[in-house]
Parts: C-alpha cells; structure tokens; sequence
C-alpha cells in the first residue's frame, strides 16, 4: 500500500522532529512526523539552554514549559582537585535576551513538543518505526513504514523531502552516509535519578552542577520538586576500569567515591531508577542535506552533552530546516544546493560548542572557567556559549570570531 499528500515527512518525534513539524505546520506545510515509541518515554538531556526559548515562544509553548518545569538560570562549575569553583548566569551574556531555560524531565518534555505539534497541524503516528528511505536515483522520495502494533501492516508513504530525525539511532546516515567519532571525545555516560540531594537556596536552586574530577565530570540537574538527574561522564581509560560481572550500578558507586565533592552533593539521597548507561557519544555525519533529504538534531552528529548542546542544536536547527524546506517547496528545488545554507548553518553553530569541549578536555578552556582575575569579556563569551547563542544567521559577533580563532574545532576528515 502507498500514500501520498504529504509535503515532508519526518522521522523521529523528539525535540528536533516535533519543532520541524510544529514549524512547518505553522507555515502551512504538511508534515508527518513517524515516531517509534509511545509518548511519554525516558530520555537523557535534561538541561535545557536560554536561547532554545527563542524557539518555544514562537510555537507558542513557553508559558506551558515555564508552568511545569524548574526554571534554570545558570552553572555551577567546580574542580575537586583545586577546590575552585565558579557559578556563571546567563544575564551575564552578551545579549542577554533570555537570562533563564528550564531543567526538564524529557518524558514530559518532548511530549509536551510533540502535541503541539498536533495541535499546530502536524500529522504524528506513535508506534511507526521507518524501516527505510526510499529513493530514486539520488533523490528520496518517501519511506517504508511499519506500524509496531501490528507488524504486518507495512506502507510506502512519499513527499517531496524525508528528514532524519532518529536521533542517535541515524536512520539514513546508517545506510547511506559516512559516520566517524570525533577526536578526543570517546566517552561515555552512566546516569540515574535521585531524591534528596543538595540544591542551592533561592534563583540558584535550579542551576545545573558540574563537578570535575580525575576521570572526567559529573552532573546534577535538578527538576521541580526533590527529584534530580544525576550523571557522570568518563573517559575510555576509566571504563575500562569496569571489572568482569560489575554491575552497572556497583561501577557507577566506585566512580563517585572517586569525588568527595560529588559524594557531598549527593548526600543521603535516595536512587529512584536503576544506572543507565550511553557509550562513543561524539560523532559527526559527513554531510547534512541531499537531494530530498535533510537530517536533523543528533541523526546529523553528537556532542559530548558537557555545556547541555544536544536539545539546544536540534532544536534550533529544526526551526532553520523548516525555513529551508518551505523555500525550496516553493521553488520546486528539494535539490541538496537548496539546502546549502542551513547546513552551512548548522555546522558554524556545533563548531562553535565542538571547539570549546575539546579545548575543555585539553585543558586550556577549564583552566578559563575557573580563572580567579577573569576579564568581564571573557566572563560574557564563557556565558553566551552557556546560553546557547551559537545561531548567527544574520551576523556573526566579534566574541563568535575570537572563540573560533583561540578554541578551532578539530574535525574528522571524509575521504
């Protein structure tokens, strides 16, 4: 069976998919958004960025975050090997035009995104897993589709443009493109939730906490109320440290006796989920567009989620893919040239992040956070990269063309 009538069809209904589908659906395109599981789900990626809310007033969803979620408005960093710390706020910013984002339970999170998409037009189909992306030529052309309630029901759909939203699970990238790990950022992430643990009083109370130690850094990422996500972040070195039979939860244990800081702020609290576990975070797809297709948020790469980038990317780059996809259906050319720009886009905004953490792991960029006569511009740069001001369509900055001189991304090459 095939259907037809569709302008774009997207695949994956987390943050990127559900914002494209909303955004297209606002300029009267439509979109079928195919999403594999059932909503709400868990998801790591808690910690949401200021300038993401660009995005959240203009679908229209703001005021609902802001009445559910904990309000964020900054980062805490600190170093148990010096004892430093350093808390930064986003209305220290260079353009402080959001100074707060949101600490986020994903499950509810991205369903709160993927029904206003519904209600703003979008078609969503929970439960349809695409099994492949059809093509002629060069171009796609549409997807075959599997409804997971009833596995014998198999349908070819078809539009103008397919994008990739999968998420890590790069659906066209596994099939038709290049993927390769990015230098120095093969890590991996153990995470569980937690009741009880410390918070700050007053506006800092929902600041994320980043503990540096020895093996890496973890994580504390507090919701509204007393629950509160708690991860760790670790080289290949220490995983291997593992021992044969070790349970996930026993290594995640040893790894946090390894920190005196992290064991104070976890207290005496309560673990409320078994630890979870995501390996080789980095990767970057060697192109983001083609003829008839785009990918978007994680399916086109992963960064190691240390200044909270993965939501922030996907979602402000879905809003530039809706703006590129609406264009070039009124053009009548999905060809991958009209698509040069948003990936051009794109690749600026994570090659400004992609610097920043390597230089982070290098040492040279952890040394600036915790530098104790830091310079007001410097405090405004480290700050506006916290916020997520990494998206200059219209200029680019002065401080953006610093940052990429002192902090050039190191990138893989595709031969």
């Amino acid at each position: 069976m095939t259907h037809h009538g569709w302008d774009a069809l997207i695949l994956g209904g987390g943050p990127g998919g559900s914002t494209l589908a909303a955004s297209l659906a606002r300029r009267g395109r439509r979109a079928l958004v195919l999403e594999r599981e059932k909503f709400p789900r868990f998801h790591i990626g808690e910690s949401l960025l200021p300038r993401s809310r660009e995005v959240f007033v203009e679908l229209g969803v703001d005021e609902e975050l802001d009445r559910r979620f904990l309000r964020k408005y900054g980062a805490r960093f600190l170093c148990c090997t010096t004892g430093r710390e350093s808390t930064y706020r986003f209305e220290e910013s260079f353009d402080p035009k959001f100074t707060y984002a949101y600490q986020v339970p994903r499950a509810e999170f991205d369903h709160v995104l993927l029904e206003q998409a519904r209600k703003l037009g979008a078609e969503v189909r929970e439960q349809w897993e695409a099994t492949d992306v059809l093509f002629e030529g060069s171009h796609a052309v549409g997807v075959r589709a599997k409804n997971l309630l009833n596995p014998s029901e198999v349908t070819e759909l078809f539009a103008p443009i397919v994008v990739d939203a999968t998420g890590r699970d790069t659906l066209l990238a596994s099939r038709t493109r290049r993927k390769a790990n990015i230098a120095r950022l093969d890590k991996t992430a153990l995470f569980s939730h937690y009741r009880g643990t410390f918070r700050p009083s007053g506006q800092d109370e929902g600041n994320i906490q980043i503990v540096i130690f020895e093996h890496g850094w973890f994580w504390f990422i507090p919701f509204r109320g007393d629950v509160t996500s708690v991860g760790v972040v670790v080289s290949s070195e220490w995983i291997r440290q593992k021992q044969k039979g070790e349970s996930l939860d026993s290594f995640y244990d040893r790894t946090f006796a390894q920190s005196a800081t992290a064991r104070e702020l976890l207290g005496g609290a309560t673990r409320l989920r078994p630890v979870g576990a995501l390996a080789d975070f980095s990767y970057r797809i060697d192109q983001l567009a083609g003829d008839g297709w785009l990918f978007v948020g994680d399916a086109g790469g992963f960064l190691d989620p240390l200044f909270s980038t993965g939501a922030h990317l996907a979602i402000k780059g879905a809003t530039l893919a809706a703006e590129a996809i609406d264009h070039a259906l009124t053009t009548g050319d999905v060809s991958r040239a009209a698509f040069a720009t948003y990936e051009a886009n794109v690749r600026y905004a994570v090659d400004l992040f992609l610097g920043v953490v390597q230089s982070f792991y290098a040492g040279q960029f952890r040394e600036t956070l915790f530098e104790p006569n830091q310079r007001s511009t410097i405090r405004k740069l480290i700050t506006s990269i916290l916020s997520g001001d990494v998206f200059h369509v219209e200029r680019r900055p002065p401080w953006a063309s610093f940052l990429r001189e002192h902090y050039p991304a190191e990138v893989p090459t595709f031969v």
